[in-house]
C-alpha cells in the first residue's frame, strides 16, 4: 500500500482473522476506527466489504452509502459527497452525512484505476492489537471447499454473458465456445443462476460482481440498466 502512495497503514494481524467472519472483521475495524478517529472510511464493495462494513457502520451508530458509483468532496461544506444509483438505476442519488462521524461509503470495484507506483514510496505501518475487549464470535470458520475453476470475472477483459432469454441452460455450451475462441469468461444474468444453469461465482450485476472488461458480449439478457 505504501509503494501506491499511502503515508500510513494500520495493520492488525491475529490468528482470528484467518478467516473471513463478519464478527471478527467488524470488531477489528470498528476498533481502528475508534482508536484513530477518521473523518472518512471508505471500502470497495466487494463481497467481503458489502458483508461487514455495514456491521461497523451500525457499531459506530454513523451511517453507510453502499455500493457508490463515485465519491467527491462538497468544496464548501467539506464533507463527503456519495453518489450512487437508485430506483433501480433510473437516477443518481448524491447523499451526504452530515451529523455523524465517521461519514461511510463501499465503492463497486473497478470504478477508479488502480493507484500507480510512487517513484519514491514513504510511509509508516502502525501495528495495533486484536481487541482484548472483543467478545467471543458466534460463528465459526469450519474449511472451504472448491468450486469449478473459472476465471476471475473482475480481472477479464473480454466476456460473454447469458440469460433468461438463451432458453436452456444446455445453450451455455455455446457461450463457453464463443468465449474460448475469444480467450474470454463466461458470465451470467442472476435469471440463469436462479434458474440453475450455471454457478453463483458467473453472476454478475446488481447482486453478483462488478466487471470492467474491454469487450461485454451479452445473449438472452433484457438489457435492463
Amino acid at each position: 500500500l505504501i509503494t501506491r502512495g499511502a503515508r500510513t497503514v494500520y495493520v492488525i494481524e491475529d490468528p482470528r482473522l484467518d478467516h473471513f467472519t463478519e464478527e471478527t472483521y467488524t470488531c477489528a475495524m470498528a476498533h481502528l476506527v475508534t482508536q484513530y478517529r477518521p473523518s472518512i472510511v471508505i471500502a470497495s464493495a466487494t463481497m467481503l466489504g458489502r458483508a461487514f462494513l455495514p456491521s461497523v457502520a451500525a457499531r459506530l451508530g454513523t451511517g453507510l452509502t453502499a455500493d457508490c458509483t463515485g465519491i467527491t468532496i462538497d468544496p464548501e461544506k467539506k464533507i463527503l459527497v456519495q453518489t450512487r444509483p437508485t430506483f433501480g438505476g433510473n437516477l443518481m442519488a448524491k447523499i451526504i452525512c452530515e451529523r455523524r462521524r465517521p461519514q461511510m461509503a463501499t465503492v463497486r470495484p473497478k470504478i477508479y484505476e488502480e493507484a500507480s507506483l510512487v517513484s519514491a514510496p514513504s510511509g509508516d505501518v502502525v501495528r495495533v492489537s486484536y481487541p482484548a475487549t472483543a467478545e467471543e464470535p458466534r460463528v465459526s470458520f469450519l474449511g472451504t471447499r472448491d468450486i469449478e475453476q473459472m476465471v476471475d470475472l473482475q480481472e477479464a477483459e473480454i466476456i460473454v454473458s447469458g440469460g433468461r432469454g438463451l432458453g436452456d441452460g444446455k445453450n451455455f455450451a455455446l457461450l463457453r465456445e464463443l468465449a474460448g475462441v475469444l480467450g474470454g469468461a463466461v458470465a451470467a444474468s442472476r435469471a440463469a443462476v436462479d434458474a440453475g444453469w450455471i454457478p453463483y461465482p458467473h453472476q454478475v450485476g446488481q447482486t453478483g460482481k462488478t466487471v470492467k472488461p474491454r469487450i461485454y458480449i451479452a445473449c438472452g439478457i433484457s438489457g435492463a440498466i
